[in-house]
């Protein structure tokens, strides 16, 4: 039997409902090792992205201020923080971080103090190169919005843009703020560019962006100016008919399956030729990292948007795949450092939240499926279920996520994609933890009698969609060290 301190976890997903599991995975084992998507586009995020461009850093930053030890609970407040959502304020409150007189820094010692704010000056710089042109009325959509944007982030982005490397980042964040050296937090792809995803639909359309898919930003005339202009976007969630098909941007088409994606780069640029001008092509080349032309669905602004009263997709999602800017379907590749730690890990966890955003943008890579399958420690698979149903699982039953899953490694195999109802999901999942009186229907019976896969109840906190964590914790315990 493998010791409590032996046991290697890994765990797949980003946001806010993982981390609350955070301490609930530390007392299983010390050996736990994050592994995180890259491609949320919502919030500060998408700023930071618009104009400097790189890999999108918000899950990443939310796992790693979670992880500070409480002896740095200074750092923390530092790295956590938001700035006002006033843009003068906000402007403010962030000249007085780079400026070292923020009432945060108080209570952080003079050396640790001007470690931190090199990176912030050094990000601060770069904003201000890329946003020289802001009284150009042809470029002013370059100046950097610094409403509601995270510190931590900021902090990341700066010493990403130094460094030149993503995992360099993280381990030297993970360094400053006393981070377990036993945890680690892994990006699904080490990469200094923008990756995006889309979601094909049942019926044939498309969504582009992270955000759109999740949680689409709503119309804010007064704040979101930059072009195209938010009151000209569509609304993240049509009624009519003739709307839903402008929403998509992609012809409706009825009584077509469709198998691949639709794509539109040609009709998009033909649509908005506006939007490419030569200014913004010489701004583009003095940018680097950031492409010269970008889908004109991943331009408009994601920074306001609103997770709650957000109705369900048209249409069910058929399948994620990633993109280039022009809107093409791309298949990244996984490093070695995430495959090796899947393959080697002595049980792999597929956490709470959003299965089709922060779960299968990590199974989808090319190398993630054959490493989830290696059954070289007899490894547990175990998905947490989602205590209710979310705008991209609308109607979905557990079976539907455990399927999900297996169709997304098959495809990061280079396999058939849809049709995985035949084959062994034991090699992709071995177990299913789901809430007591869940609104997400389990059929245990068929998990168990026909596809082999455990099913554990848990309890939940009364009147909520939350695990009871110490019911959680301990079920879990039995799980992994059962041989």
């Amino acid at each position: 039997m493998v010791s409590k301190n032996d046991i290697k976890i890994v765990v797949f997903g980003g946001g806010t409902a993982t981390n609350e599991l955070v301490p609930l995975f530390r007392c299983l084992t010390p050996n736990v090792t994050y592994i995180l998507p890259i491609s949320d586009n919502g919030g500060s995020t998408s700023e930071i992205i618009r104009v400097i461009g790189g890999p999108a850093l918000g899950d990443v930053r939310s796992r790693l201020t979670r992880l500070i030890p409480n002896h740095q609970e200074s750092l923390r407040q530092l790295l956590t923080f938001r700035l006002s959502s006033d843009p003068i304020i906000a402007k403010e409150e962030w000249n007085s971080i780079v400026d070292g007189t923020h009432k945060l820094w108080l209570n952080i010692n003079q050396s640790t103090k001007e470690i931190f704010r090199s990176f912030f000056i050094h990000i601060h710089v770069e904003l201000l190169k890329r946003s020289k042109y802001q009284y150009s009325q042809t470029s002013s959509k370059k100046q950097f919005r610094y409403e509601l944007a995270n510190v931590g982030n900021l902090f990341l982005t700066g010493v990403r843009l130094f460094l030149g490397s993503l995992d360099s980042t993280i381990e030297l964040f993970s360094k400053l703020t006393d981070i377990d050296n036993s945890i680690r937090v892994l990006p699904c792809i080490n990469t200094n560019f923008t990756y995006h995803i889309s979601a094909l639909l049942e019926n044939g359309l498309i969504i582009t962006g992270q955000s759109q898919i999740s949680h689409p930003s709503h119309r804010d005339i007064k704040r979101d100016i930059y072009p195209p202009p938010i009151n000209t976007t569509r609304p993240p969630t049509p009624t009519e008919n003739m709307i839903r098909t402008n929403y998509f941007g992609t012809p409706a088409l009825d009584g077509i399956n469709i198998d691949i994606p639709i794509n539109e780069v040609a009709l998009s640029i033909s649509r908005n030729s506006h939007l490419l001008s030569d200014d913004d092509d010489e701004d583009a080349e003095e940018l680097g990292n950031i492409p010269q032309y970008i889908h004109p669905d991943l331009k408009k602004s994601q920074l306001h948007f609103n997770k709650d009263d957000i109705e369900p997709l048209l249409s069910p999602i058929k399948r994620i795949f990633y993109v280039s800017p022009y809107g093409q379907e791309i298949k990244p590749t996984a490093p070695t450092t995430v495959t090796s730690t899947i393959a080697e890990s002595d049980v792999l966890i597929y956490s709470i939240g959003s299965l089709m955003t922060s779960i299968v943008p990590i199974i989808i890579l090319k190398g993630i499926g054959k490493s989830i399958a290696i059954n070289k420690n007899n490894k547990h698979k175990i998905l947490l279920l989602n205590g209710c149903h979310d705008r991209e699982t609308f109607g979905m039953k557990a079976v539907d996520f455990l399927r999900v899953i297996v169709q997304s490694a098959r495809y990061s195999e280079q396999a058939q994609y849809y049709n995985v109802d035949d084959i062994n999901w034991n090699d992709y999942i071995t177990d299913l933890v789901y809430m007591k009186n869940s609104s997400i229907h389990v059929d245990k019976e068929y998990l168990e009698r026909v596809k082999n896969i455990k099913c554990t109840e848990i309890d939940r906190f009364e009147d909520t969609d939350v695990y009871d964590l110490d019911s959680l914790q301990k079920e879990l315990a039995l799980i992994i060290n059962k041989d």
